[in-house]
């Protein structure tokens, strides 16, 4: 832990009340402590655990605030159909919701079949909610599931974040850890102080930038391709080859035949900036590698624990691959072998999607997932707050959030915790399990969905202690041991590490087009990134944060603005060869003047903007005078 002293609360500070609940904040995946007290079953005071080994009793803005969306009077309580006359009209009765959704469900099989239904798994949902999608899907005759992380990571963290205090350096790639983890984060900040060396690469000035010792500006979505180009300068620069690395005769092969030819055109990095980078890492042992969520589903991405076992970082504390969000072991849920999803591309190809079911924001959320969803017949909602999947949804079902629910919690550092339900839900919110078991009961599924009670509602205990027994990963763990281990000691998955998988081979560096000048009729390059860290659905209605949370903000460097004409807060609208975008103009110099950013957007995708009251043609007649 830290040198100095966790932030206590006075002697006698807290007061006795009628319960305190010892929980898992699930806000983020980094797993933090929580002690609630709960007085009248209303929460009346969070804090943080200070036995907790990596939140030490810290908690974040987010962590803080979840129990103002308990109490929201803009909350969800009650299932709701679309009337005739398009409103949609609350009832009471879950029954009936259900029995009317399964029935325009069967006829939508019969007529078009099971590829016809659409499931998107948004975090508000949880993790019950994705796992229940993924068993009732292999029921129906379908793999289209999609969750707001994508892919698991392949991999696993090396060591917990509290190891982070032993690295030589700390080299973030894609992760804008201070934003979106701040109390992860504060580990990184106490090896600085303790003299370790902070790189960040990012293609946007990130929150994490401004704080890190060094910086690399990179390209949109080409964090593991500078993986590669390091990777190849640090074993020369060690006097190593493909011989140092692990792995089959035709990785080595392709490692060889790598190329740094055209480095610099693909991820804007020159290259004695590559070999000052490729120097620092060698010198700085060991380094932690901590990699984005978004780089799991790219390319190459097997090259950062390959780097790491080549360079021997992972035998020492404080060094190794840490992929975030890779905290969650593979659940086996289905029967036999599961089917991979199809990519979205597939299936907006195909044409045949006529039913939606998803939980939270996902139309927003799922990109191009929401493009899909908006041309069904049928589109369910799930979730707790209004929003804009809910203001399209033929249907929608009100759910328990996080803190009215038991279930397992799965953190960045890989530990397995039981979070503990604080409050219970109101009486018309249901589990994601819950809602999954209601819908298998009705085509005759029930003994696929054993997990109920007397009332019909999901038991959740019941439920992770038979997920945990399913996985060869979590066989080893029992769920009474976990929900009584001391938090001071996090139960930890698998038991024994296994060397990092070698899934895919790097192969030659080949120049790729990112867009950035490279036309006057698309001069620009399209990143995808928020403005903030997204903090739920339930932040859209507190007034003291309906002005920070910008959903559809597009970032534009404010010299490109000038140029075009554009305000901060004007309409906009990006053309792409894809397709068009729109948005509310966010001037900020986190983005690069040919770059521009939004939540919603492709990385990569050349792109132009413009204000939605001008023309195209007008935009792209400014930028070529601006350029004569």
């Amino acid at each position: 832990m830290f040198d100095h002293p966790p932030m206590t609360r006075p002697p006698g500070s807290r007061l006795e009340r009628d319960k305190q609940v010892r929980t898992v904040c699930q806000e983020c995946s980094v797993g933090c402590g929580l002690l609630v007290a709960v007085e009248d079953g209303r929460v009346v005071d969070v804090q943080g655990d200070e036995a907790h080994p990596v939140s030490g009793g810290t908690l974040c803005a987010r962590g803080t605030a979840f129990v103002q969306g308990l109490s929201l009077p803009e909350r969800l309580t009650q299932p709701a159909i679309r009337g005739p006359k398009g409103a949609l009209q609350p009832t009471e009765d879950w029954k009936v919701a259900m029995d009317l959704l399964a029935e325009r469900l069967r006829k939508t099989k019969e007529k078009h079949g099971p590829d016809s239904l659409l499931i998107g798994c948004d975090l508000e949902g949880g993790l019950d909610f994705h796992l229940g999608a993924l068993r009732f899907a292999q029921l129906w005759g379908t793999s289209q599931v999609f969750h707001a992380l994508g892919p698991a990571p392949e991999g696993r963290p090396a060591a917990p974040c509290s190891d982070w205090v032993n690295s030589g350096c700390l080299f973030l790639v894609e992760a804008d850890l201070a934003a979106t983890h701040p109390v992860a984060f504060r580990w990184v900040q106490e090896a600085k102080r303790r003299g370790a060396q902070v790189v960040a690469a990012d293609a946007c000035f990130t929150s994490t930038l401004a704080k890190a010792d060094q910086t690399i500006r990179i390209e949109p979505g080409t964090g593991n391709l500078l993986g590669l180009a390091l990777t190849k300068l640090i074993l020369a620069e060690s006097g190593q080859d493909a011989s140092a690395v692990k792995g089959d005769a035709a990785w080595k092969a392709s490692f060889e035949k790598m190329s740094l030819e055209g480095a610099e055109a693909i991820l804007g990095v020159s290259p004695e900036q590559l070999q000052h980078f490729a120097r620092l890492l060698v010198k700085s042992g060991p380094v932690t590698v901590i990699t984005g969520r978004a780089l799991s589903s790219l390319e190459h991405h097997a090259i950062w624990p390959t780097l790491a076992a080549a360079k021997g970082w992972s035998d020492f504390k404080g060094g190794g691959w840490y992929p975030l969000d890779a905290g969650v072991p593979p659940l086996r849920v289905q029967d036999g072998e599961a089917k991979p999803a199809p990519a979205l591309a597939e299936v907006k190809e195909r044409g045949d999607v006529k039913a939606v079911i998803c939980s939270g924001n996902s139309l927003d959320h799922l990109s191009p997932f929401g493009r899909l969803a908006k041309k069904a017949d049928l589109l369910v909602h799930f979730g707790a707050f209004p929003n804009s999947t809910w203001e399209r949804a033929s249907m929608t079902f009100p759910a328990a959030l996080w803190a009215e629910r038991d279930g397992l919690a799965f953190s960045n550092d890989g530990a397995v915790q039981w979070g503990a339900k604080v409050v219970p839900s109101p009486a018309g919110c249901r589990s994601g399990l819950d809602f999954w078991a209601e819908l298998a009961r009705r085509f005759g599924w029930e003994k696929q969905f054993p997990w109920a009670t007397e009332e019909t509602l999901a038991d959740h205990g019941a439920f992770y202690s038979w997920l945990l027994a399913q996985s060869p990963s979590t066989a080893g763990l029992k769920l009474d041991a976990v929900r009584d281990a001391d938090p001071r000691s996090q139960m930890i998955w698998p038991a024994e590490k296994s060397a990092p998988a070698l899934h895919r081979a790097p192969a030659a560096l080949a120049p790729i087009s990112n867009g950035a000048g490279k036309g006057e009729d698309y001069p620009f390059a399209l990143l995808a990134a928020r403005t903030d860290c997204r903090p739920g659905d339930a932040s859209s209605f507190w007034p003291w944060t309906q002005g920070q949370v910008k959903e559809d903000a597009v970032q534009i460097h404010p010299d490109a603005a000038s140029l075009l004409g554009i305000q901060n807060g004007d309409e906009v609208q990006i053309a792409t060869p894809r397709g068009d975008l729109s948005g509310r103009a966010c001037l900020s110099r986190a983005v690069q003047p040919w770059r521009i950013a939004s939540p919603r957007g492709v990385s990569g995708v050349p792109a132009i903007v413009h204000r939605k009251d001008q023309a195209l043609d007008e935009a792209r007649s400014l930028l070529k005078r601006a350029n004569s």
